[in-house]
């Protein structure tokens, strides 16, 4: 799993996703602005690695939660598309270093809104981050292997 997770993240620097990839923020149906970025819930269940390898073909990466505000306004977008607050995949990983968790879009990650207790590593492979465990305003960290829908973004430009 590890070296599957470690492969989307080198295609993610290597096809530029992480360096300024964008969308035209008024030609993209189904997406939702947001600061500078676009985002779009996905209810179709994947692992980890699938989620993230379908929002790279989107020119998107798997939502990272980079401030209170966009941490909020995701757990919005999918109460909106599910009516509840639904267990869902964000970029959060630390699959390239046990502990050290990086955002699979390349972002700074500065994150203080884990559960109590969390990250915890609890089984020994609990090395992805979902939002909403069990309907919770908090994340987790939990297997990769475990199918969730799951949030992408990806940046745009106003021309």
């Amino acid at each position: 799993m590890a070296s599957s997770l470690h492969f989307v993240m080198v295609l993610c620097v290597t096809s530029g996703l992480w360096f300024g990839a964008s969308a035209d923020c008024d030609k993209d149906k189904g997406w939702t602005k947001f600061g500078d970025k676009l985002y779009r819930f996905y209810n179709t269940p994947m692992e980890w690695s699938d989620a993230e390898r379908f929002c790279t073909n989107l020119d998107a990466n798997l939502a990272p939660l980079l401030t209170p505000d966009i941490y909020n306004f995701i757990r919005q977008i999918i109460v909106r598309a599910t009516g509840t607050n639904t267990d869902t995949w964000v970029g959060g990983t630390d699959a390239s270093k046990r502990g050290v968790w990086l955002w699979s879009s390349g972002a700074k990650f500065a994150f203080n809104k884990w559960g109590p207790g969390e990250p915890n590593n609890f089984f020994g492979d609990e090395n992805c981050m979902q939002i909403n465990l069990r309907g919770q305003d908090y994340v987790n960290d939990v297997s990769c292997n475990w199918r969730m829908p799951f949030v992408c973004a990806k940046r745009c430009n106003n021309h």
